[in-house]
This record gives C-alpha cells, sequence and structure tokens, in this order.
C-alpha cells in the first residue's frame, strides 16, 4: 500500500478538528484510515476504523513533543476531558500554549500543528518505524531491560521509586504548573490541594525558593549539573521520598529554547548518584534529559544519559535504575537501545 500524501493528510486532519473525536465514525477520513494500515493498525473493517485513526493521531501527537503536542491534542480533542468540546474551547486552549489571541492562533499556529501532525504521521508509516513501534505497550507498562527498568507511564502513576529525577533550567525554576512538561508534571503531582482543588501548598516551587536561598543563589544561575533535592509531597504515598532537580538545561543567548551538553548531564548524574548515597536511597528514575521541550533526539539523550549512568553503576552494583518516559517515541528509543545492546 502506498503512503497517503502530505496535503492528503492535512485534509483529513483539518476535517477531523472541525468534526471532532466524537464524530469519527461518521467522516470520512481515507487518508488516515490508510495511514492506521500502514502502522499494523486493523483500519479495513468498519468497526475498527475509528478507534485505529484515534491510535495512530495520538501516537503522531506524542511525537510532536513540548508545545506542539500539548497544542495538538486540545486541537485534535485528544488531551483528557476534550474529547467532546466544541473547536471554539479546543481552539482557545490551544493558544492559551503559545500565549497568543485565538485568532492568531487560528491564522498561524493552528496551520502549524496541523502540517506538522501530518509530517508526524508520514514518519510513523516509515516500515522501521512500524516494527519498532508494535513493541512499545499500548497502555502504561513497567518492562525490565536488563540493566535498567522502562517505567512507560505519566510521573504520576510511578510506584515504590525512591528518587525521581527532574530536568530543570540553570535557574532552577520549575515548569509552569499547567505546561505539558516532566517538571510541570511533577509540581502538580507532590502538590497539595484543597476539597475544591485549590493549591494549598505548591511544595516543589515552594522547596525549590528555599533551597536557591540557602545556597545564596536566589535570581542567579547555577553551575550546569548542580542537583537540588525536594520532598515528594503527595507522591510520598506512592513510594517516592524525594524529588531531585537536576540543572542541565542552558537558556539560550537569544532567549528561544535551551541548550544541553553530554558534561552537564554526565555532572547531573554523577551529583544525583553522590546525593542518593548520602541519603542511603537505592532506586532512581532518570527521565531522558531534553528530550521533551528541549528538542534532544531521544536516542541521542540516551547515548549521553547512559553513558554517564553507566560509569557510576561500574562502581557499585547496589543501584536500581529506572528509565521513565510516557512518549511512545521516547519509549521506542528506549527499548531499541537496550534491545540491540543484549
Amino acid at each position: 500500500m502506498q503512503p497517503p500524501r502530505h496535503d492528503e493528510l492535512a485534509a483529513d486532519l483539518r476535517t477531523l478538528r472541525e468534526r471532532g473525536l466524537t464524530r469519527l465514525r461518521d467522516s470520512r477520513l481515507g487518508a488516515l484510515q490508510a495511514a492506521a494500515q500502514l502502522c499494523g493498525l486493523d483500519a479495513s473493517a468498519d468497526a475498527y476504523r475509528p478507534a485505529a485513526i484515534e491510535e495512530v493521531l495520538r501516537r503522531a501527537v506524542a511525537d510532536l513533543g513540548g508545545n506542539l503536542a500539548a497544542a495538538a491534542a486540545y486541537t485534535f480533542g485528544l488531551a483528557d476531558g476534550t474529547r467532546d468540546w466544541p473547536i471554539g474551547e479546543r481552539r482557545r486552549k490551544a493558544a492559551q500554549i503559545y500565549g497568543v489571541s485565538t485568532e492568531r492562533f487560528r491564522k498561524h499556529h493552528e496551520q502549524v500543528v496541523v502540517d506538522e501532525t501530518a509530517e508526524a504521521i508520514l514518519r510513523l508509516c516509515l516500515p522501521s518505524r512500524v516494527s519498532r513501534h508494535a513493541r512499545v505497550p499500548r497502555s502504561p507498562a513497567v518492562l525490565p531491560l536488563g540493566p535498567v527498568t522502562l517505567n512507560y507511564m505519566p510521573v504520576e502513576m510511578i510506584q515504590g521509586v525512591d528518587v525521581i529525577v527532574s530536568s530543570e533550567n540553570i535557574y532552577l525554576e520549575a515548569s509552569k504548573i499547567f505546561r505539558n512538561s516532566l517538571s510541570a508534571a511533577l509540581r502538580r503531582a507532590c502538590a497539595e490541594y484543597g476539597e475544591s482543588g485549590e493549591l494549598l501548598n505548591d511544595v516543589i516551587q515552594a522547596e525549590l525558593t528555599r533551597w536557591k536561598q540557602t545556597h545564596g543563589r536566589l535570581g542567579l544561575p547555577v553551575a550546569p549539573g548542580t542537583v537540588a533535592a525536594t520532598d515528594p509531597g503527595r507522591l510520598r504515598e506512592a513510594g517516592v521520598r524525594r524529588v531531585y532537580h537536576a540543572a542541565v538545561a542552558v537558556p539560550r543567548p537569544d532567549g528561544d529554547g535551551y541548550e544541553f551538553s553530554p558534561e552537564a548531564m554526565s555532572r547531573a548524574v554523577h551529583n544525583v548518584f553522590r546525593l542518593a548515597e548520602r541519603e542511603k536511597l537505592r532506586s532512581i528514575a532518570f527521565p531522558l534529559f531534553g528530550a521533551g521541550r528541549g528538542g534532544l533526539d531521544p536516542a541521542e539523550s540516551l547515548r549521553w544519559l547512559w553513558s554517564a549512568i553507566d560509569r557510576e553503576r561500574a562502581a557499585a552494583s547496589r543501584w536500581d535504575l529506572h528509565l521513565i518516559t510516557h512518549t511512545p517515541r521516547d519509549a521506542e528509543a528506549i527499548i531499541e537501545h537496550f534491545t540491540r545492546s543484549t
């Protein structure tokens, strides 16, 4: 089967954006159906066609990463609770991701979201991607991969790991609580809320501020690779004992995004192990530094990260090591790396 053209996918995505997921079964989306079949999903039977199209769309949006993925999730109604939202509401929330007006988003950013999602779907149609994607679980899972365990799930679902590591910028400023990032997810998961959902204690934000005051770095950067520890707040109920914040993201001089280096990652990994050793903690879960909003290719991030971890674990066998991600793209890179290594 020939893959659909980019313009055909973009046209189907615009139709889906207008009609919403609740009307998927009544929509004729031939290009998306063909893409789903090329990705190994059974989209030929009418009974399975809507589910197959939604699945390939979810995979493509997850592959986008960062603000683009967050905006696409609202644009197509994939974000939690937005499935039946009208297009105006979805567009308004997507516009907030970029901090622009709804009209500005409709005229510019929304077109980028559609075009980039179509490109992501075409990447999924590549035979090499199809074979690897089949190995990624369809639901949250814990996968032993030799020297490491993959926790393929949102960070809020992780259980029984002593330390969760988060990548932060060198100002040790946690991501805004509404963002689509690990830092933001941890901030939400650790925070304490009242009965009506009001924020009572922003644990991570408060503790990072105290850490910076104690170390004389309030409003100032720390050295790349610095690690600050905070209390896990509500995550303590899941067995998490500490959250380590690794300052590995260096803002670019033009203010557009961040830079990452193997040296900063290596120092951060070393400091994580030394801190865990002092605090007598054994199990550590690392993310792929920079593979989200940082824009690093996940395979490259993993090579840098695992090289540093491997040096540390060679010195002692006591460590219980984990990698965490909730995106199929990152999970693919991790599974591919450790499958190839064994």
